[in-house]
């Protein structure tokens, strides 16, 4: 018979069982020792932000002066985490997020502001529409040729299609170059996009910071000073403003469901989610999750769903149509072509997904519509998945939702890891999935409640058609390339130092004429596609072969000494990339 009240002995079960048998003493009473070497990784990450920043010296004084002053914090903040009473301190936390703001802000704003041009298309074409828009032009109907001048070698930026050109008009929603545009007329003029991008992933640190629990606040400060989001938000890639408005909006989402006892901060959520949207296409794909979600859990509260998840879209889409609509208005054709072009425009392969088996010589190409497909079942599948596995999957999604992009033709990495801050806001403020236990279960309607008679106890059954047509679409993306192509020789000259032509054999596999277009990768960079000298198109008929010499649009260097290098043929006809084999680079 237990000594102590019912209550008070359940309590100090669970405390008990939540220790390890092997934990020592001081384990028992400190319940907190991974926290603290959580934190010595942030003044660890620090320390090393310091010494990298002393590699810029040569821009200023202060510069010397900054890099000295955070290796010291680095030092001291790494042991004041074991110093202190608590690593869940204010005082060890809010220094050691300022610290980690400064070793990610300083040395990319150093690069930015000794920098004259940017790193991608989409900041000079924000840059150009974002001006475009302040001189009264619409942003959607200017030219583009302004940014030629905004990068450092144009043709090792732009964004290339199959038909052998490249895009040449804004590709994005209003948003994109809205956010740029109070900076200019401020009298920011220099490397804009890139400041603005840099403060954008500023702010999601802090939001990550302030809206994870105390316990966990040593990831945000983890996560803004990881080298992969750092590098690409401080180097001209443009999704940083959407992030803050993600984890805005699926901070506690759930909360939506709960009606007016949520107050009016629910909608804070599907506000934030509209404005994300505004900015980018990707936060669109976030939408479905997000509305099923709402409505399973209203639902769940026993009521019915279909109002509220109405109502959660209409706001959405409000939100969106407020920053869009008079740019529809002003030219509706060329803002839909603008805002849709990822989806539109015959864009050439790239990325770190499937598709690299193809981009690098694996396969000897692949069908770019039927990956495509690949990734949309994919993207199916995560939905699938999401309502078929909800209580699992309710606070996770975020985290599987790159699944999708991974098949596609275009898997960029920042598809890939975009949405992580997101995802661990996701994770750790929305409510579990399962249902009280006193709670009753909603009554189902009719059609789903066919469905789940169809299905009976197996609801995985649903996922088997997606994720077998991800499979076997896959596999047939792969199959064989309609262009079969054979470097036959190259020249060089600068004591070998530059390609100057690539000869190659292309052999027609079809019944009818195509048109290649080609690339050459050298294994760093993608210069552009090649012609023949006399600059016209090459036709190869039915089951043909043809021998062309190749020429770069502008000055490349070979390949590094046994690096493998191949030639790549775009054909829009289908619409295929075909490759030759790999070949090895040895010197001269």
């Amino acid at each position: 018979m237990s000594l102590l009240p019912q209550p008070t002995a359940r309590r100090h079960l669970r405390r008990l069982e939540a220790i390890p048998s092997s934990a020592s003493v001081a384990d028992a009473v400190d319940t907190v020792p991974l926290e603290r070497w959580a934190w010595t990784l942030v003044w660890l990450g620090v320390l090393t932000g310091g010494i990298n920043l002393w590699g810029f010296w040569w821009s200023s004084p202060v510069t010397v002066a900054l890099a000295a002053l955070l290796v010291l914090a680095g030092v001291a903040g790494t042991a004041a985490c074991w110093l202190t009473g608590s690593p869940r301190s204010a005082w060890l936390q809010r220094p050691a997020l300022g610290a980690a703001l400064a070793s990610a802000a300083v040395p990319q704003a150093v690069m930015i502001h000794t920098r004259t041009f940017y790193s991608t298309d989409s900041a000079a074409f924000d840059d150009v529409s974002a001006h475009a828009l302040v001189h009264g032009v619409n942003p959607y109907t200017a030219s583009m040729a302004p940014a030629a001048r905004l990068l450092s070698v144009p043709d090792h930026y732009w964004t290339y299609t199959v038909t052998g050109s490249h895009v040449m008009h804004a590709s994005y929603p209003a948003g994109s170059f809205l956010v740029d545009v109070p900076a200019i007329l401020l009298g920011l003029d220099h490397q804009v996009v890139d400041w603005v991008d840099l403060a954008a992933w500023l702010l999601t640190g802090v939001l990550l910071f302030a809206l994870l629990p105390v316990t966990l606040r040593w990831l945000a400060a983890l996560v803004t000073i990881t080298p992969i989001f750092v590098g690409m938000f401080g180097n001209s890639g443009t999704d940083a403003p959407f992030l803050p408005l993600l984890i805005l909006a699926v901070w506690r989402w759930d909360r939506f469901a709960l009606g007016t006892a949520a107050g009016p901060v629910r909608f804070m959520g599907p506000v934030a989610l509209g404005l994300a949207c505004a900015v980018k296409q990707l936060p669109w794909f976030c939408v479905p999750f997000l509305v099923v979600g709402v409505a399973v859990e209203t639902r769940r509260a026993g009521r019915r769903g279909a109002p509220v998840a109405t109502a959660y879209v209409a706001v959405v889409v409000a939100v969106f149509a407020a920053v869009n609509l008079p740019f529809v208005v002003w030219q509706p054709g060329a803002w839909f072509h603008g805002t849709l072009a990822p989806f539109v425009d015959p864009l050439v392969a790239d990325g770190q997904g499937l598709v690299t088996l193809a981009t690098h010589g694996l396969t000897g190409g692949a069908d770019l519509g039927l990956l495509d497909v690949a990734g949309a079942l994919a993207y199916l599948s995560v939905v699938a998945a999401f309502v078929v596995w909800y209580p699992a999957m309710k606070r996770i999604w975020p985290l599987l939702l790159p699944v999708a992009f991974f098949f596609s033709a275009r898997s960029l990495s920042s598809y890939l890891v975009d949405l992580f801050p997101m995802a661990v806001v996701a994770a750790v403020t929305v409510a579990a999935g399962a249902r009280p236990p006193s709670q009753p279960r909603p009554a189902v309607a009719a059609p789903w409640a066919r469905l789940r008679g169809l299905l009976g106890a197996r609801p995985a059954l649903l996922m088997a058609f997606p994720v077998t047509g991800v499979v076997v679409v896959s596999l047939l993306a792969f199959s064989a390339a309609p262009l079969q192509l054979a470097v036959r020789s190259v020249r060089t000259s600068h004591a070998g130092r530059s390609l100057d032509a690539v000869t190659v054999t292309v052999h027609n596999r079809t019944a009818g004429a195509l048109t290649p277009h080609f690339l050459v990768n050298t294994g760093s960079s993608v210069n552009g596609f090649w012609a023949t000298a006399s600059d016209r198109p090459v036709v190869i008929g039915p089951h043909a072969s043809r021998t062309v010499t190749l020429r770069p649009p502008v000055g490349t260097g070979v390949p590094q000494h046994g690096a493998r290098w191949l030639v790549e043929a775009y054909t829009s006809g289908p619409r295929w990339l075909s490759t030759s084999p790999l070949i090895g680079w040895r010197r001269p």
